[in-house]
């Protein structure tokens, strides 16, 4: 360095020399450097190193204990071995050391840990595909992958701390960043996004990052943040909004904490239930559309509007369902009914265990005169269709939601969309159980059906207007007092009193032929009335599982006579043992699947 020194010094002399003018050059003087005072000799400076130290808490589920924490200076969210780290102790508390030449120097926190098994193996469905503003955005990874490897990342901002919510947080973040938004758009998107956390959290807003090992594993911390990381893999493939899965949950967050108190499983059980998954799906897809995010559903599972015109074309219908089957299907009694392409006729076959059966075709009488009432329990008198009540019908998610014509009780029809019918494990298993004489699995299948469920939430009770039937009792009789045998001498006027036994005790009627022999039985039952009036149900009793299928005599004690009325109780169809499928018709199916079960089952025709 010294020598570097003088030898520019003497170069820039001989510069200056040889540069300098004068009128006479031989008078020129040149001053000769100090040979005993060498010029000072510099150095360039040494770099600062500055030091750097943090301090924190890392919690999932409890305390990590044993965790790698680093920090992450490339930003590439994985410890390289060249980055300051330390472990975790028992209580999850770290500290990490390390002196760079940067004052203030730019990174992440991340935590890495061997968990004893997966805790978010989150299974998404498939999912529709077209939605409003698509993005090519992929769904985030588990905290803790199938692996059982579990990582975290935080931003340094929050005091070191590292748990679930700084890791939705700064994955957020980086996303906003990558989408190349504006400081001014990732500002206000944070601070939305501190805002649903800290109300999904029920934490306070001002230390919504400072999450205690307890409370990290409470049940109510883990549910939420298993929602979040499920609807967060549901929906990021295809609403591009960045905390979509936030304000959706924050939308439903009352009615989902219900469905699943409702259901008493766990949250892992919960939604590894298929019919749940559906229902939350359905809960989640009516939020995200009614936010904007989404015009279709976020299921393939859920109905769009195309599958609704189809089943509400078919369900909506005056002569009954059209195009569709419905199959009663039980070990001792199986059958079916279904109207054809033009809703004029009806075929009907009904089998026994026994092999009795019976089908037939009859047309549909679209003339049918006979105005019915309903009783209303609320307004507590009898409506026709036409002078009742209107109640407006809705969709929710999969579920068609009106009332019984005339009354205040709930009908619900829940839609189940089979898709590929034709491979569909549910299908499949309708085929095995179906008559083998029906020959069903023949037939190739619409490719996608639509199962129903109807659902009657209470008993309803009709009549025929000013025309039913009536049964004058003594004028002495009572609810409390209205025996069988009172019953049996009005109904059964016929048999009474020498071709009939009646057992008070167990309220049985037995009808005899001419030979003695019982040729009917019959079972006497009192029961309340949606009116509060005493109510009389008369069923044949029949052996098995038929019994279901009995359709009873109805009648109302009112004024010392029975007035003969309809009750049809509440009920569910049962997807095990009734069946009902709609479908499009626009190939033509409803006629061929028609004609198919005719040439079957050879039917009467009247």
């Amino acid at each position: 360095m010294h020598h570097k020194s003088i030898l520019a010094i003497l170069i820039s002399g001989t510069l200056l020399v040889g540069c300098g003018s004068s009128d006479d050059d031989s008078n020129t003087e040149i001053t000769q450097p100090d040979s005993g005072t060498p010029p000072p000799i510099t150095t360039p400076p040494v770099a600062s190193e500055y030091t750097h130290q943090v301090n924190g808490l890392a919690v999932y589920q409890g305390a990590l204990s044993g965790a790698t924490v680093c920090a992450d200076l490339n930003k590439n969210l994985v410890c390289d071995s060249d980055e300051p780290f330390t472990i975790t102790d028992v209580d999850g508390n770290y500290q990490i050391d390390w002196k760079s030449e940067v004052e203030t120097p730019d990174y992440y926190l991340v935590a890495n840990w061997e968990a004893a098994k997966a805790t978010q193996a989150i299974q998404a469905r498939s999912l529709a595909l077209n939605v409003k503003n698509p993005t090519t955005r992929s769904a985030p990874k588990a905290i803790v992958n199938e692996a059982g490897q579990g990582t975290l990342i935080a931003s340094p901002q929050y005091n070191g701390a590292i748990n679930n919510l700084t890791h939705i947080k700064q994955s957020r973040v980086m996303e906003m960043m990558n989408q190349n938004l504006s400081d001014s758009d990732i500002s206000q998107l944070s601070t939305e996004l501190d805002t649903l956390l800290a109300i999904l959290y029920q934490l306070d807003a001002n230390t919504l990052y400072s999450v205690s090992a307890e409370m990290s594993a409470t049940a109510s911390f883990t549910r939420i943040e298993y929602v979040i990381a499920y609807l967060q893999q549901v929906i990021a493939t295809q609403i591009p909004n960045i905390i979509a899965a936030e304000k959706i949950l924050a939308a439903t967050y009352a009615e989902l904490w219900q469905i699943l108190s409702d259901s008493g499983l766990s949250i892992e059980e919960f939604f590894s239930d298929d019919a749940f998954t559906l229902a939350i799906n359905i809960l989640f897809s009516d939020s995200a559309i009614a936010l904007g995010f989404t015009e279709l559903p976020i299921d393939s599972r859920i109905l769009s509007q195309n599958d609704w015109d189809v089943v509400l074309g078919n369900i909506i219908n005056e002569s009954g369902f059209a195009n569709t089957l419905s199959l009663t299907l039980s070990s001792d009694l199986s059958g079916f009914s279904m109207q054809n392409a033009d809703n004029t006729k009806v075929l009907v076959w009904v089998s026994a265990l026994t092999g009795q059966g019976l089908a037939f075709e009859a047309p549909l009488d679209e003339d049918d005169d006979e105005l019915t009432e309903c009783w209303h329990t609320t307004d507590k008198r009898w409506y026709t269709e036409d002078n009742g009540p209107v109640t407006e019908p809705s969709i929710t998610g999969n579920t068609y939601n009106t009332v019984y014509t005339g009354t205040n009780v709930p009908i619900t029809i829940d839609i189940n969309k089979i898709t590929n019918a034709n491979t569909s494990d549910f299908w499949q298993s309708v085929l095995n159980t179906s008559p083998e004489m029906l020959k069903l699995d023949a037939l190739t299948w619409p490719d996608t059906l639509y199962s129903l469920t109807v659902t009657q939430a209470d008993d309803v009770m009709c009549r025929v207007v000013e025309d039913y039937e009536t049964y004058a009792l003594s004028s002495f009789v009572t609810e409390e007092t209205l025996s069988t045998t009172m019953v049996a001498e009005v109904l059964f006027d016929f048999y009474f009193p020498l071709d009939i036994i009646i057992d008070e005790e167990n309220q049985t009627i037995a009808l005899l032929d001419s030979d003695g022999n019982i040729e009917q039985r019959y079972q006497m039952t009192k029961s309340n009335s949606p009116s509060d009036q005493l109510l009389i149900k008369v069923a044949e009793i029949v052996e098995g599982t038929a019994q279901e299928y009995v359709y009873p005599d109805y009648f109302l004690f009112d004024e010392q006579r029975l007035i003969r009325v309809e009750l049809n109780e509440k009920m569910q169809t049962s997807a095990s043992n009734n069946v009902s499928v709609t479908f499009d018709n626009n190939t033509g199916f409803t006629q061929t699947l028609y004609q198919h079960l005719y040439d079957q089952v050879n039917p009467l025709v009247f």
